[in-house]
């Protein structure tokens, strides 16, 4: 449906009210590569509420060819392991890293501030690669992937999960107080972990967008 508009600036509307906007440049069954004039988006259809071409009179510009084959958003990621990029999970909140495991319905992330990620492939905003020369930060790419958890890989994000059981993990970045505590049970969807007051929390994982413990 999209290919006839191949080239022509868009305005998109992503879920959590997230607003982009560029030059649609490919799309495929799952995902569209979006140039805002700076980088390419790789944005997964499934996050877009709606969009609209209207005419304007900015140059953007074509970009030149994306840093990144893709025809499908799993082979996205593939494709994307071990590079430097940017990725989005709320609207004020994007984390730089390298993508270092795919998994079934998530994919492990070493960031250099937040370390060993697992983050769920439901809630990917967006993807754009970044320089790879400078890597995050001026930090030497392979000394920082040196330092991804030796913890090993479950298939699924909530058999993931119960591999933390007692340890402190950190949902979401953190941004809410409830988001960090020790894991007691997973079971069936369902976390419940204890808060820094002792007090029991209990979050449905089909929310969670991404963990990590402090190691």
């Amino acid at each position: 449906m999209l290919s006839k508009h191949i080239g022509q600036y868009m305005e998109l509307e992503l879920a959590g009210n997230i607003h982009e906007a560029g030059i649609l440049i490919e799309e495929s069954s799952d995902i569209i590569v979006l140039y805002t004039g700076k980088v390419y988006r790789y944005i997964p259809f499934r996050h877009i509420k709606n969009f609209s071409f209207p005419m304007i009179e900015e140059e953007f510009g074509s970009g030149g060819e994306p840093e990144i084959e893709e025809t499908s958003f799993r082979k996205l990621l593939m494709n994307a392991k071990g590079r430097f990029v940017e990725i989005l999970l709320t609207k004020k909140h994007s984390v730089h890293g390298y993508i270092v495991g795919i998994m079934n319905n998530y994919f492990v992330f070493y960031s250099p501030v937040f370390k060993t990620m697992f983050i769920s492939m439901d809630h990917l905003k967006w993807l754009s690669v970044t320089n790879d020369e400078k890597g995050p930060y001026g930090l030497n790419k392979s000394e920082q992937l040196a330092q991804v958890s030796s913890l090993s890989w479950a298939r699924t994000l909530e058999e993931q999960m119960k591999r933390l059981t007692n340890k402190l993990v950190v949902l979401d970045l953190g941004m809410h107080p409830k988001n960090i505590g020790k894991v007691s049970t997973v079971k069936d969807g369902i976390i419940e972990m204890v808060n820094a007051h002792g007090e029991a929390v209990i979050v449905n994982m089909r929310h969670v967008k991404s963990f990590h413990f402090p190691q």
